[in-house]
Order: structure tokens, then sequence, then C-alpha cells
């Protein structure tokens, strides 16, 4: 006797299909919950950007003031 399986079992694209389009709250709300765990162990090895800065960086040294531009 073959083993009856659930329909979504058989047919996973389908059944997908008709939840997004029936009931998409609950479709996206289970994929984003499906991914969670990729998030979650995945985000932790994600390279930080640096961090941007907060004033304009000063020059080291001697300020150069130019001739003729005098007010």
């Amino acid at each position: 006797m073959p083993t009856i399986y659930p329909r979504w079992y058989r047919t996973p694209y389908q059944w997908a299909r008709y939840h997004a389009y029936n009931n998409p709250a609950l479709f996206w709300s289970v994929f984003i919950g499906g991914l969670s765990p990729i998030f979650l162990f995945g985000g932790q090895y994600y390279k930080k950007a640096p961090p941007i800065p907060g004033t304009y960086p000063i020059p080291s040294g001697k300020r150069v003031i130019p001739e003729g531009y005098d007010d």
C-alpha cells in the first residue's frame, strides 16, 4: 500500500503559490521565519562597514595659506 502524503509534500511549489496569493500575510511570515536561522548564523560572519565620520578630518601639519586670495 503506498504511503499517503499530504498534498503540500507532493507539490510544494503549487502549495506556496496558492498561499502567496490567498494568504499573503501568512505566507510571508512563514517564509521570513524560515529564513531566520540563516540570518541568525550568517549575519555573524558579515563584514561590518567602517563607521561614518562625524566631523571633517583635520589635516596634520602646518596650514598653507594661498597667496592672492585675501579678502
